[in-house]
């Protein structure tokens, strides 16, 4: 099956954003991380269980945004949109792999292990 994970937007100030999005939307800050040397913040709100925003302090550059999803069938949706010539880069430890849509949007498909290596769902983590 194949849920909906996060949506990652791109930010030139991190703790700027992550202010805005606390106090315009009521989201609360649940995790900071780095991870291919780029900062990121996670953010959920208290009705959307197992869905979050992350933010990636970073040049804005169209394309850097991206929606992801996480499966418990990582290898036979990969098998798939590897034979697609889908997937544009892959974070091989963790299973994680980027792809794209028609219109050259970028998605991340993580496996159910990757979010709890990177300390979200079944990690230490509240909201």
């Amino acid at each position: 099956m194949m849920q909906f994970s996060h949506v990652n937007l791109r930010v030139s100030q991190l703790e700027r954003a992550v202010a805005f999005y606390e106090k315009q939307f009521g989201l609360k800050l649940c995790r900071r991380l780095e991870a291919d040397g780029c900062k990121m913040a996670w953010l959920r709100d208290a009705a959307t269980p197992g869905f979050f925003l992350e933010l990636s302090e970073g040049n804005v550059v169209r394309g850097n945004n991206h929606i992801a999803f996480i499966t418990d069938e990582r290898d036979k949706w990969y098998l798939q949109h590897q034979r697609e010539r889908l997937i544009d880069r892959e974070i091989r430890e963790l299973g994680i792999y980027f792809m794209h849509d028609m219109d050259g949007n970028s998605i991340e498909v993580m496996p159910q292990t990757a979010i709890a290596a990177l300390g979200g769902e079944g990690a230490a983590v509240s909201c």
